[in-house]
């Protein structure tokens, strides 16, 4: 997916995260439950901050180092989100996609940003929207949107953290099935390393939805009883596979 399609999504989705926390702020974030709502919006915005400082670093070799800075409390943590997403927002307008650029995952180029921040807004706006009652499940993401964050989240959270490589998988294997568009996904591990193909196939579970349904699945968002998935197979290995990522 182009890079403008995706700063257009983190421009939008950061602007309905912030709208929705403003008045909202003691709302407690159903899948962080260590969250309330001024949580989210500090959480996101200090994220903001590092991703920006990592886009303008002027070293692909390593991650910035920034100073220590305290988020206000209140309402004004809403605004200090405000001014984190308009910083990354030119940031991201400032960069070259295919330019080096530090980051934790095998591919140190700029063009992560892009994918990883639109995942990363996309999230948290939905978590927000849950917390006042106002969250879908089809229909939460843009289609087109919500498949590129399967990828991301495939290619990202569920192989690497900042804190080294994700060596931990379910023992079994899983398929996911796009029902909305195209897009297959086969997941197992060998040698302790994530091995992904996009192809048909008979995994030892089996989760069928829209690409929204299947995004909110692999970060943990919904539950497998949910009207919006169909599951097949082990459902044991199905629930695994949806707490890999962080």
């Amino acid at each position: 997916m182009d890079t403008s399609r995706l700063h257009e999504a983190v421009r939008v989705d950061g602007l309905r995260l912030g709208e929705v926390a403003r008045d909202n702020l003691d709302a407690r974030i159903e899948h962080c439950p260590e969250w309330d709502m001024a949580a989210l919006v500090e959480h996101t915005a200090m994220v903001y901050r590092f991703m920006a400082a990592c886009l303008k670093s002027s070293t692909p070799d390593a991650p910035p180092k920034l100073e220590a800075e305290d988020a206000p409390s209140g309402d004004a943590v809403v605004d200090y989100f405000g001014e984190k997403h308009t910083q990354l927002l030119e940031a991201l307008a400032g960069a070259d996609p295919d330019a080096a650029a530090w980051n934790w995952t095998s591919d140190p180029t700029a063009r992560f940003f892009w994918h990883r921040m639109a995942s990363e807004t996309a999230i948290h706006r939905w978590d927000a929207e849950n917390a006042v009652g106002e969250a879908t499940i089809d229909g939460a993401f843009d289609a087109d949107l919500a498949a590129d964050g399967i990828d991301e989240v495939i290619a990202v959270g569920m192989q690497h953290t900042m804190r080294g490589p994700v060596s931990d998988y379910p023992p079994g294997s899983l398929h996911l099935h796009r029902t909305d568009g195209e897009g297959e996904w086969m997941l197992t591990s060998a040698d302790g390393a994530l091995v992904v193909t996009e192809e048909h196939g008979k995994g030892d579970a089996a989760v069928r939805g829209s690409a929204s349904a299947l995004f909110l699945y692999l970060w943990g968002r919904v539950r497998l009883s949910d009207d919006a998935l169909q599951i097949f197979g082990d459902s044991d290995i199905a629930a695994a596979w949806a707490q890999v990522a962080p």
